[in-house]
This record gives structure tokens, C-alpha cells and sequence, in this order.
């Protein structure tokens, strides 16, 4: 047999050549299943939160003591550490259900308003999912409760 014959035949290396065309994707596929549980828990956890200050109000909230409620509400979610960052943290707004916009607007966290005794309040909050995979856009949780003061 030759030598060219003979290369033509080999198999070995092949499962190795295999692995590395499968690996990428794979890895791939992992890590974006990954990033959406990621999302998925801290839209839960956002949600559980807001729905918590809608049954039991915290003083804070109460007192339009924004940073302090913000504290709080960061102390419940997931991903608490990067919560209280300024820019890419939680954005948290509260307003009297009368002066909410009725077009969908962006939660930019500027209103905080909680009224008076016996109002209704809607209380807004977003933030961001930590990425892991850079291809995949950045995931935004975001969620609303409406309770009576």
C-alpha cells in the first residue's frame, strides 16, 4: 500500500476532529441555556419582591425614602451585588395610579412618589440580567404591582 493510500484510510484523529467541529456549538448552546435560567430566576425574584412590598409596604417605601428602599428591595432579588450600581443596577420608580402614563414608557427610576394614606400606587421596577454569553442581547427583567396604600 502507499503512502498516499494509506492516509486516505486512517482513522486515527478523526474523533478529535469530530469533538472540535461539536464543541463550539455545544459550549454555545450551554451557555445561552444558561444565561436565559439566569434571566428567568432574576425575573422571578424581582417579581416575588414586588409583590412583597405590594402585601406589606416597607417604611421606607412609605416615607419616599428612595435609597433606603432601594436597599431593601436589592437585600430580596438575585444578583444583589450588582444591584445598587448606578448605572446598570435595579431602576425602581413608584407614582399615584392617576398620574401614571397610559402609552407604555420606559422605567427610567426618576419618579418616586408615593402619595398620600388610602392612594393607589403602581410601583415599576427593571434591571438587567448579568450576561455571560456576549452574542446573545442583554435580557431585561422588569415587572409592575398596583396596591392601595
Amino acid at each position: 500500500m502507499t503512502q498516499a493510500a494509506r492516509l486516505v484510510t486512517c482513522r486515527s484523529g478523526a474523533a478529535a476532529v469530530e469533538f472540535a467541529l461539536i464543541a463550539f456549538p455545544l459550549v454555545m448552546l450551554v451557555l445561552g441555556m444558561l444565561q436565559f435560567v439566569i434571566y428567568s430566576y432574576l425575573q422571578q425574584t424581582l417579581s416575588d419582591a414586588l409583590y412583597q412590598t405590594a402585601s406589606d409596604p416597607e417604611p421606607e417605601l412609605l416615607a419616599q425614602d428612595k435609597p433606603g428602599y432601594v436597599a431593601k428591595f436589592c437585600a430580596r432579588i438575585a444578583f444583589s451585588d450588582s444591584c445598587l450600581n448606578q448605572t446598570t443596577g435595579i431602576k425602581i420608580e413608584a407614582m399615584k395610579l392617576a398620574n401614571a402614563p397610559t402609552a407604555p414608557t420606559a422605567i427610567t427610576g426618576t419618579t418616586f412618589d408615593t402619595g398620600a394614606s388610602r392612594d393607589v400606587i403602581l410601583l415599576r421596577a427593571t434591571m438587567a440580567a448579568p450576561r455571560i454569553v456576549p452574542m446573545i442581547p442583554e435580557l431585561v427583567a422588569q415587572d409592575s404591582v398596583v396596591f392601595r396604600r
